[in-house]
C-alpha cells in the first residue's frame, strides 16, 4: 500500500472513530463519552491538516525555500495542539458543572467501535511516521480514552454516574499531560538541537574514510529526514591539487547526503 493510500485510510479511520464516540457521548448520556467525543473531533481535524502539510513538506526546493519544504511538517503539530487545547477548555467547563445525570449502557458499546477504527489509524500512522507522530500520539490516547470509558460508563449505567464522572476527569488530566509532552516534542524539534554524540562521530569516521581530517563538526536537526550542518576540513594529503580537491569535496558532499542525511557545507581549513 503506497503512502497516499495509507494517508487516506488514516482519515477516514479517524472520521468513522470519531463519529462512533461521538454518539456514545451525545445519545447515551455518558460524561466521559462526552469528552472521548470532543477529542475525536479534535483528532480528525489534527489528521486532516497533519496529512495536508506532511504531503506540502515532500514538496522539493524553490525560489522562495532555499533548503526544502521540511518544517511545514510541524505546522500540523501545532494545529494539533491548538485543537487539542480548544477541547481541554471546552471540557473544563463542562465538567465544573457537577449535577446528576443518566448513563445509558450503549455508551460502551459505542467506545468499543471506536476504539477498533483508531486502533487501525494508529498502526498506518506509526508505518509512515515523521512529522505523524505527534498524530499518533495523540491517537493513541482515543485508546487509553476509550478504555476508560468502556470501564466508567459500564459501571456508570449499572451503579451510579459519579463512577463515569470520574473518568471523564481522569480523561481531561491525560489530555493535559500529552498537550505537554507534545508541546515539549514541538520546541525541541524547531530550536535547531543536535544530532546524539554517536551519530557526530560517524560523520567524523565517515569524513575521515575519505582521505579528510576533520578540524570542526557543526550539525543540526532539520527535519526527520535531514540533518544541516557545516564542517572544516583539510585534506590528508597536503599536495594534493586545487581540482582534484574541489572535485573530493564536491563527491563528499554528495555522500554525506546520501548516506547520513546530512546536508553540509564543507569549508577547507
Amino acid at each position: 500500500m503506497d503512502s497516499g493510500m495509507s494517508l487516506a485510510i488514516i482519515v477516514a479511520l479517524s472520521i468513522l472513530g470519531g463519529f462512533f464516540k461521538v454518539l456514545g457521548g451525545t445519545i447515551y448520556g455518558s460524561r466521559a463519552s462526552f469528552v472521548d467525543a470532543l477529542t475525536s473531533i479534535a483528532n480528525a481535524l489534527a489528521a486532516i491538516i497533519s496529512v495536508y502539510f506532511y504531503s506540502k513538506s515532500a514538496l522539493p526546493p524553490d525560489k522562495d525555500h532555499h533548503y526544502g519544504h521540511y518544517k511545514l511538517g510541524y505546522a500540523g503539530i501545532v494545529v494539533t495542539l491548538i485543537a487539542y487545547g480548544f477541547v481541554a477548555g471546552l471540557v473544563v467547563s463542562k465538567l465544573s458543572k457537577f449535577e446528576p445525570y443518566i448513563v445509558e449502557i450503549m455508551a460502551p458499546v459505542m467506545a468499543c467501535l471506536g476504539a477498533l477504527s483508531y486502533s487501525m489509524a494508529i498502526f498506518l500512522s506509526k508505518r509512515i511516521g515523521s512529522f505523524l507522530s505527534a498524530y499518533s500520539a495523540f491517537t493513541f490516547s482515543e485508546l487509553i480514552e476509550a478504555g476508560v470509558v468502556i470501564a466508567s460508563s459500564t459501571i456508570g449505567a449499572l451503579y451510579s454516574y459519579i463512577v463515569d464522572y470520574m473518568g471523564a476527569v481522569v480523561l481531561t488530566m491525560y489530555i493535559f499531560m500529552e498537550l505537554f509532552k507534545t508541546t515539549k516534542s514541538l520546541v525541541m524539534g524547531i530550536s535547531d538541537i543536535a544530532p546524539p554524540a554517536s551519530y557526530l562521530d560517524s560523520v567524523k569516521e565517515f569524513i575521515e574514510s575519505r582521505g579528510f581530517i576533520v578540524n570542526e563538526i557543526k550539525v543540526r536537526k532539520f527535519s526527520d529526514k535531514l540533518y544541516h550542518g557545516d564542517v572544516s576540513v583539510k585534506p590528508r594529503d597536503a599536495h594534493t591539487t586545487y581540482s582534484d580537491l574541489s572535485r573530493r569535496v564536491k563527491e563528499l558532499k554528495e555522500e554525506l547526503v546520501k548516506e547520513l542525511k546530512l546536508d553540509a557545507s564543507i569549508e577547507i581549513a
